[in-house]
């Protein structure tokens, strides 16, 4: 057991419209997070991210010996938890260079405090038990080498591994990766009495749609608690969200819906626009709510027969997100790249930097019992050539043009649901997803169907009116008129936008045309203020 789980973990997330963090900023922006109210924002972990991202491999250390010298205890007090690099998408010298840098800070701290300063690390993009064993391993090599040379406790379990789960086949067989995890761990002489793991919310949006990413989580909570219960060890699930519902919705309005939806989880990731796109003392509320609701929250442990019909459910959803998505993908990446950076990202595409996966929906078939849909999702043609952009850019792209991405096959999927399972198909879907009204009525103020015209040819954009008018229409929702937009000072930075994206598009680089670059960047990042959130 842990003898304390955070319930906020701050984040590096570039995601805030209102403030672009340097690196050289990141450490005070922890120390002011991690510091209890009034003076900070009273944060109980911090995510340092050397995952695609240009983070010194000396900020680790940095932020620990500045909490020391506040007098607050890294280990004890708070936790700095570094997101290390994945060496499949990366390089493992990026991963273990990561690693050395935490065992310089175990080292530093030592002086000052008695309590190892750094406990765990998080795993990103984690696909199989047989990755993360070999994490394990390289863990020890390191520690061993830092136990020759500096004295560090030649201890297996020196540093526990968080794996981040960020894809909708990953999510539904987390079980059989946890399981094949533990008992190989223990086989080899490794302590396992607890396992934190983080759940990615925006990845699975971005590849198989919001409605499967929202199922899919639901599912890897319970089937977690499950594999938990049966190997003896105690399950703390961290949800990995951004303010937009897109990314998770994750906003001091909404932190009800968060809790119902996803019960069970034991901390919330507090990113970037949550922390700067909103107040301080909305921030700090926001952080009193999860400490007192998150020890109370049990886990809904679902039934095969509930099991299947929720993977029917993301089948579904899935397929009539991917009809469309592969219409959009390639002018959506090529938009991101005009949307402003707000932290020091590696690039999408470069010599260190990476890019997402294409979905997989082959994966998710064998979940699957009703033979339509697996054969649906068993029809895609996924060898493509495409470089992803990021979830943050994606969703700021959508948004900047009027296509909230948490509509793209929603209206088709909930029209499919409907014609396959009735009205009691609905009824099912809002039990597991009770605030699928609410992410789309935020949505709804940011659509401009006319905008979407002039990017998108009439086949792409018949499905895009189908997804928003059966989706308002089935829901219940109001979409905004047009004469209502064309006094919205957020539809009218979005006209000026788009046609600024026009012209730039005719150029052959972003950086011939910087002033326009500039403008255009300016009226992205009001935008983003005014709806919470840059993506």
């Amino acid at each position: 057991m842990r003898n304390k789980v955070p319930a906020t973990m701050m984040t590096q997330h570039p995601d805030s419209a209102a403030k672009y963090v340097s690196i050289q900023e990141e450490p005070a922006e922890a120390l002011d997070g991690l510091t209890p109210p009034p003076a900070g924002l009273g944060m109980e972990e911090i995510m340092i991210d050397f995952e695609g991202k240009l983070t010194p491999y000396h900020q680790t250390a940095q932020i620990v010996l500045g909490l020391l010298e506040k007098d607050i205890i890294p280990g004890q007090d708070v936790f700095v938890t570094p997101r290390v690099a994945n060496a499949r998408e990366e390089t493992a010298f990026r991963q273990i260079m990561a690693l050395l840098s935490i065992m310089e800070t175990i080292v530093s701290a030592r002086d000052y405090s008695d309590i190892q300063s750094v406990i765990e690390i998080v795993l990103p993009m984690v696909n199989s038990a047989e990755e993360l064993i070999e994490v394990k391993k390289r863990i020890g090599s390191v520690v061993k080498l830092a136990h020759t040379e500096f004295g560090v406790k030649d201890d297996l379990d020196l540093l526990q591994i968080i794996p981040l789960i960020e894809e909708v086949p990953e999510l539904l067989s987390i079980d059989e990766i946890f399981t094949r995890f533990i008992e190989e761990t223990r086989e080899a002489g490794y302590k396992t009495d607890y396992l934190r793991f983080m759940l990615g919310r925006s990845d699975p949006a971005l590849s198989y749609g919001n409605t499967s990413a929202v199922l899919a989580n639901k599912i890897a909570i319970s089937k977690a608690y499950q594999s938990g219960e049966k190997l003896g060890i105690d399950i703390y699930p961290i949800l990995g969200g951004g303010s937009l519902p897109f990314r998770g919705h994750v906003t001091l309005d909404n932190i009800e819906n968060i809790l119902n939806t996803y019960a069970g989880v034991r901390t919330i990731t507090i990113q970037s626009a949550l922390r700067y796109d909103k107040s301080r003392k909305e921030t700090r509320d926001l952080a009193e709510i999860l400490r007192r609701e998150l020890p109370l929250s049990s886990p809904h442990l679902y039934q095969s027969s509930e099991y299947d019909n929720l993977a029917n459910m993301i089948g579904i959803f899935t397929s009539a997100y991917l009809d469309i998505f592969f219409d959009i993908m390639e002018p959506v990446s090529r938009l991101s790249d005009y949307m402003p950076k707000q932290r020091d990202r590696l690039a999408r595409k470069s010599g260190v930097g990476y890019a997402r996966d294409i979905a997989r929906p082959d994966k998710i078939a064998r979940y699957v019992t009703e033979q339509s849909i697996k054969k649906k999702l068993r029809s895609y043609n996924t060898n493509r050539s495409v470089s992803l952009p990021r979830a943050i850019t994606f969703t700021a792209s959508l948004y900047s043009i009027g296509l909230p991405p948490v509509f793209l096959g929603t209206g088709r999927g909930l029209k499919e649901l409907k014609k396959q399972q009735g009205e009691a198909g609905i009824k099912k879907l809002l039990n597991e997803y009770p605030n699928l009204k609410q992410d789309l009525e935020f949505a709804a103020r940011f659509v401009n169907l006319d905008n979407l015209r002039r990017f998108f040819p009439a086949e792409v954009m018949k499905k895009i009116n189908e997804d928003v008018e059966y989706s308002c229409q089935e829901l219940n929702i109001n979409l905004p008129g047009q004469p209502e937009l064309e006094s919205d000072i957020y539809h009218v930075l979005m006209d000026s936008a788009i046609g600024v994206l026009f012209h730039l598009n005719r150029a052959s680089e972003v950086s011939e045309r910087p002033h326009e670059t500039d403008l255009l960047q300016n009226w992205l990042k009001e935008m983003g203020n005014i709806r919470g959130a840059l993506g």
